[in-house]
């Protein structure tokens, strides 16, 4: 309540409740304001009278942690937010990507108390993400958001999560590659199995950023054909227990020959690659990791094939070439040339590379032989339980929400309508 005691001078009042649940009278008048002249500056709306009354209102609604109410700002949330993600054990490519968006909001509505964050408000903010960098991060702000007011909502006097109720918009344009990775057919994953190994087309190197810029010529040479670019770059065995087995990435450079039993032909990840700030990569072994979760999975005949001669061939390599006195060794099934984890980013450039060559559409990644194990089971009529099992999920709806690849001519559908309709057995 705003009142004015004198013409320019304001009284200020709120009623607050502090920690003990007990309703205070807070009251507080316009402070003194001079002018360069040393000339007191009138108060002609009350607006310094309640700007005092608010300050001195938050230092009473602090919580009992003394640091988080429901007036501190949205980035002072996120600074606790993002203390409480490290708490967890978040990755870092997780907390910088979650960087990404917080250093939007600053500029949007960083200075915003908590309790002046409407739905409304995250709506706009989301929407100016999707038209400034696309739907992919759009998405992305989603998930910071709710995850920072849920965390509001459990620790400060915050009744609602703002976040929750916010759509998102539909009209926004694509920013470059989006949609995750795109799906491979049977065929395509044969076509990929056999080239990597036998095609003679030529596998040039990508031109890196500075190079496209100046448009130079580049220094003539040969390059390699494909299948000796994949054997040179290690990506023959690889690639085939990718599709073999849908792990990820950083789960398939962490694996470790402890990690597969081929007698029983099992395989059980027990950590990833991860890079870590000031130590470079790391292999992981957090448990309760939902992106290496545990669990033993079967192999196919055709991937402990391949296992097996590459471990003669790495025992007879390791002879030759033994790791170098000091290096921490860790007995990797796909080390780097020094016998050291091997950069997930190197091996996801040599992938361009190869499907560059072979015209293979640029939203094949590494993650597409994952999609393609999913869909491959559910069209084998396996349920969604051994689905999320083999792909080691912890909701067995994620492959049939996220993985599956949607929007296929289905024959055996069309065959039951045929034979229901016509009147043909099945």
């Amino acid at each position: 309540m705003l009142t004015e005691i004198s013409p320019g001078h304001w009284s200020a009042r709120v009623y607050v409740r502090d920690t003990s649940g007990t309703r205070r009278e807070v009251t507080r008048v316009s402070p003194l304001k001079l002018s360069a002249q040393g000339r007191a500056v009138p108060d002609r709306t009350g607006q310094r009278a309640l700007d005092a009354v608010l300050r001195a209102a938050v230092d009473i609604r602090a919580d009992l942690d003394e640091a988080l109410s429901d007036s501190i700002t949205v980035l002072e949330l996120w600074d606790h937010y993002r203390d409480h993600l490290i708490s967890l054990g978040r990755v870092q490519s997780t907390l910088d990507k979650y960087e990404d968006v917080a250093k939007m909001m600053k500029p949007a509505f960083g200075g915003r108390r908590l309790f002046e964050v409407s739905t409304s408000v995250v709506e706009a903010f989301l929407t100016s993400i999707g038209h400034a960098r696309g739907p992919a991060l759009m998405r992305t702000g989603r998930t910071v958001l709710s995850g920072m007011f849920g965390f509001a909502v459990r620790r400060t006097p915050l009744q609602t999560n703002p976040v929750r109720e916010a759509k998102l918009a539909r009209n926004i344009a694509p920013k470059g590659r989006t949609g995750g990775a795109g799906g491979l057919s049977i065929d395509q994953l044969r076509f990929i199995l056999d080239t990597v190994r036998t095609s003679q087309l030529p596998c040039p190197r990508k031109l890196s950023k500075a190079e496209r810029q100046r448009g130079t010529p580049v220094k003539s040479y040969t390059p390699p054909t494909v299948a000796e670019f994949c054997e040179g770059a290690d990506l023959v065995d690889i690639i085939t227990v990718y599709a073999a087995t849908g792990v990820r990435r950083s789960q398939m450079l962490g694996m470790l020959w402890s990690d597969i039993d081929l007698e029983a032909q099992t395989l059980c990840l027990t950590g990833k690659v991860v890079r870590v700030p000031g130590k470079g990569l790391v292999r992981d072994t957090r448990e309760e990791d939902p992106k290496n979760r545990t669990g033993t999975t079967a192999l196919p005949e055709f991937a402990v094939e391949v296992l097996r001669l590459r471990k003669d061939a790495l025992s007879a390599r390791r002879l030759v070439s033994p790791p170098r006195p000091g290096t921490a060794e860790l007995d990797l099934v796909f080390p780097s040339a020094v016998w050291t984890l091997r950069d997930p980013q190197n091996v996801g450039h040599a992938w361009q590379r190869v499907r560059e060559a072979l015209g293979i559409a640029d939203n094949i990644t590494a993650h597409s032989f994952r999609h393609a194990m999913a869909t491959l089971l559910d069209d084998a009529g396996l349920s969604a339980r051994i689905t999320a099992d083999v792909l080691r999920q912890a909701d067995v709806s994620t492959a049939q929400k996220y993985y599956l690849e949607r929007g296929r001519p289905h024959k055996v559908a069309a065959d039951v309508v045929d034979n229901a309709l016509t009147g043909q057995p099945d």
